[in-house]
C-alpha cells in the first residue's frame, strides 16, 4: 500500500488534533469553525500492517478511542476490544461540563464515534467492566466480575480521578466530582430547587463549573487555595480582570483558603472554611485536580512514578503492554490534558502495530470559556522571577499581554476577544520578534 500524505490541524483554541487532507469545518471538542485551526507538520501515513494481534485496551474515552482509530486504520485483522467502566460509549469529556446548564448537550451530541463506527470497523466494545488486575503472565485482564479476557497486546488507557482532599464530609449527599457522564447526570438533577452552590477548586474545570451552576439559577462561590485565580496560566494583572469580570457575572471568590469540612446533616448545607467561616451551600463540586488510575498495574512489574511511566513510544515497562492519556506519564510529566491524550494514544496504537512513531510533546495552552468572555494562555507569562521578561500589553475593549525574552516571544494571554489566537499560537511556535508580534497585536 502505498503511503497517502495527511496533516494534523490544531485547533488553538482547545488543542484538538485532527488529521486530514482539508482543514475541518469544526471542532468536534469545543464547536470553533474552520479559522481557528493551525496546519501542523505534515505526517507519513504508516503503510498498512497484516499481523493478526488480539489486542485489548482498557479505557473508552479519548486515548483509548484513538489508539482503536489509529490500529484499525492500519490493520483490518487484529481483533481490537475495548473496556469501559462506563455504561456509555466515548465521548469528549471537555464538553462534560456544558451538560449541566445546556439541554442541546447530552452525551449523544458529545460521542466521540457514532454507532455504525463500532460495527463497521469489527470494534468490540465491552461496557460497564471495571478492571480488578492484569496478569502479565498469563496476558490475560481480569475483571471484577469474574470474567477474563485474554490479550496478544494490551494498551492502558485507565484515565485519571478527581483527586479529593480528605476533608471531614466529603461523602455527604449533594458533594459531587464532575469526570464522567454520570456525574453531570446526577449534578444536574440535584441542581433543581438548589439556591446556592460551591466549588471547590478555582482552576479552569472549575471556573467552568461554576458558569455551568450560575447558569442553573445558583448563587456560587468558589473556593481557592491559591492568592488568584489560575495562576500558572495567568500573571496578576490578568489574573484581576479574569477575577473582576467572574465577579460581574455573579460569580464570588473567596480566595488563600483552605476547606476544612462539609458540614450539614446527610446533605451538605455549607463549607467550613480553615478560617473558621461557612458559606453557605446546598451544592458542591470538588475540583482539586486529577490522579492517575494505575491501580490494576499492581504486582504486574509495570513501572509506576506519578503515573505509568512510558518512553517515546508509549511502551511501558513490560513488553506487549502500552499506556497512554491521564494513566501514562512521558518524560517526568503526566500532562493530564485532552490534546495530550489524544495524540499519546494515536502514538501508542501505531507502535503497537510495529510503527516506528514518535511521541512529541503537544505544547499545553489553556482556553476558557465562560462567563461571557474568553481566555487563552500559552507559554511562559512571566512564571520564572529570574528571568528578565520584555512585555507589551494593551488594556482597552481587550486585553493583550505578550511576553519575551532577549527579544523573542515566550508567551502570550488574550482576555476577551480570542480572535487572534492562531496569530498568538504561530507566533509562540516560531519564537517570532518582539518587533513582529507588537505589530499584530497594537491594532
Amino acid at each position: 500500500m502505498a503511503d497517502v500524505k495527511i496533516y494534523k490541524w490544531k485547533c488553538t483554541v482547545c488543542g484538538e488534533i485532527i488529521e486530514g487532507a482539508q482543514v475541518p469545518k469544526e471542532c468536534p471538542v469545543c464547536g470553533v469553525g474552520s479559522e481557528y485551526f493551525v496546519k501542523m507538520d505534515a505526517v507519513e501515513e504508516t503503510a498498512e500492517s497484516d499481523v493478526k494481534e488480539n489486542i485489548v485496551i482498557i479505557g473508552g474515552s479519548g486515548a483509548g478511542m484513538a489508539a482503536a482509530d489509529e490500529i484499525r486504520k492500519r490493520n483490518k485483522v487484529s481483533t481490537i476490544t475495548i473496556l469501559s467502566k462506563e455504561s456509555v460509549k466515548g465521548y469528549y469529556r471537555p464538553q462534560l461540563s456544558k451538560m449541566l446548564s445546556d439541554d442541546k448537550v447530552s452525551i449523544e451530541s458529545m460521542l466521540i464515534k457514532n454507532d455504525n463506527w463500532y460495527e463497521e470497523n469489527n470494534v468490540k466494545l465491552l461496557t460497564n467492566k471495571l478492571v480488578e488486575k492484569i496478569d502479565t503472565q498469563n496476558k490475560k485482564v481480569l475483571l471484577a466480575d469474574g470474567d477474563e479476557v485474554p490479550y496478544t497486546k494490551l494498551i492502558i488507557a485507565s484515565g485519571a480521578e478527581v483527586f479529593v482532599p480528605p476533608f471531614a464530609g466529603k461523602d455527604k449527599k449533594g458533594v459531587f466530582t464532575l469526570r464522567y457522564a454520570k456525574d453531570g447526570k446526577d449534578i444536574k438533577a440535584y441542581a433543581k430547587g438548589k439556591k446556592t452552590g460551591a466549588v471547590i477548586g478555582g482552576g479552569v474545570l472549575g471556573l467552568e463549573a461554576a458558569n455551568e451552576l450560575k447558569n442553573l439559577g445558583l448563587k456560587v462561590t468558589v473556593i481557592e487555595m491559591a492568592d488568584r485565580i489560575l495562576p500558572r496560566q495567568l500573571d496578576h494583572s490578568a489574573s484581576e480582570i479574569l477575577e473582576e469580570i467572574v465577579n460581574k457575572a455573579g460569580v464570588s471568590f473567596l480566595k488563600g483558603v483552605g476547606t476544612k469540612e462539609i458540614v450539614g446533616d446527610e446533605a451538605v448545607k455549607g463549607i467550613l472554611l480553615d478560617n473558621g467561616e461557612i458559606v453557605d451551600a446546598d451544592l458542591v463540586i470538588v475540583s482539586t485536580g486529577v490522579k492517575a488510575n494505575t491501580e490494576i498495574t499492581a504486582n504486574t512489574g509495570i513501572k509506576i512514578n506519578r503515573a505509568i511511566v512510558v518512553n517515546e513510544k508509549m511502551e511501558t515497562s513490560v513488553p506487549d503492554i502500552y499506556a497512554c492519556g491521564d494513566c501514562a506519564e512521558y518524560d517526568g510529566i503526566n500532562y493530564a490534558l485532552w490534546s495530550q491524550a489524544i495524540e499519546q494514544g494515536k502514538t501508542a496504537g501505531i507502535n503497537l502495530l510495529g510503527g516506528k512513531y514518535t511521541y512529541e510533546t503537544i505544547i499545553p495552552s489553556t482556553t476558557l470559556n465562560a462567563f461571557a468572555s474568553s481566555v487563552f494562555s500559552i507559554g511562559d507569562v512571566g512564571s520564572d522571577p529570574n528571568t528578565e521578561y520584555q512585555t507589551f500589553e494593551r488594556n482597552d475593549e481587550k486585553y493583550v499581554k505578550l511576553y519575551f525574552k532577549d527579544g523573542l516571544l515566550t508567551g502570550g494571554i488574550l482576555i476577551g476577544d480570542t480572535s487572534k489566537t492562531v496569530e498568538l499560537v504561530q507566533g509562540f511556535e516560531k519564537s517570532k520578534t518582539m518587533e513582529e508580534m507588537i505589530e499584530k497585536f497594537k491594532a
